[in-house]
């Protein structure tokens, strides 16, 4: 087995409201996790050089960038993380619109896929790099650290929570404001936290609300059967959306 430890910005983007989903739509479980699986694609779509995916873990996925020795590479790819993890909401957002107007189905998972949203969690230390057959894995107390982070004081669904070596390692865009908190772990202690909510407000990003999401969702199923029927309008396409029977 060999081992390498090397400085790490390591970042976990979740979905919130995944389990609530799953649990509240058995009746439409092949549908919701369609719309997850959709969902992730898109997250790892964004997840280019200089980001690497370590893992996925659930409904979430763990990726990661290496520190370069080159200090102009390494400047370049804090600032390439830092409008990367911004623009995930971007495209979290055209997606889930995307879902939502694609199809017809009244269950209560394509229903409800307005309630899914996206949460961030970055930090910033060293890891553990080590290989055993096939498999490669992360480890050490900061990777801990961030999986930790993902249980958190955070009042919203919608946020970037990073730690402070983090916010010193990467550079967000100039208009970004973090609010400082903190995080108290019994195992690990007190961990200084900055949070980011996009759109400037919690759960509130490119003019879109969670009640705008779900007012416009609810019309969407109203008016596009009626537009479909008139000839006017036609389904864009809701990949691998199989066919189920919803009482």
């Amino acid at each position: 087995m060999t081992k390498i430890e090397k400085e790490t910005i390591l970042m976990i983007a979740d979905k919130s409201g995944y389990t609530k989903f799953m649990v509240t739509n058995q009746m439409a479980q092949t549908h919701a996790q369609v719309v997850i699986t959709e969902l992730i694609k898109t997250i790892i779509k964004q997840v280019k050089i200089p980001l690497e995916i370590s893992k996925l873990e659930g409904d979430a996925v763990f990726f990661f960038a290496e520190k370069s020795d080159v200090p102009e590479q390494w400047d370049e790819t804090r600032r390439e993380i830092g409008e990367k993890l911004i623009e995930f909401f971007g495209v979290f957002s055209d997606k889930i619109n995307e879902l939502a107007e694609s199809n017809t189905c009244k269950c209560d998972a394509c229903m409800h896929i307005e309630k899914l949203n996206l949460k961030v969690i970055v930090h910033s230390g060293t890891a553990l790099f080590y290989k055993i057959d096939k498999f490669s894995e992360l480890s050490g107390v900061d990777v801990i650290i961030v999986h930790k982070l993902l249980k958190n004081s955070v009042r919203s669904d919608r946020y970037i929570l990073v730690t402070k070596s983090a916010l010193d390692t990467i550079q967000f865009p100039q208009n970004i404001y973090f609010e400082k908190s903190k995080e108290d772990y019994e195992e690990i202690g007190k961990i200084g936290t900055y949070v980011y909510f996009p759109g400037g407000d919690e759960g509130f990003d490119h003019g879109y609300s969670a009640l705008s999401y779900k007012i416009k969702n609810a019309v969407i199923k109203m008016v596009i059967p009626m537009m479909l029927n008139l000839g006017i309008k036609k389904l864009k396409k809701f990949n691998n959306l199989p066919e189920i029977s919803v009482s």
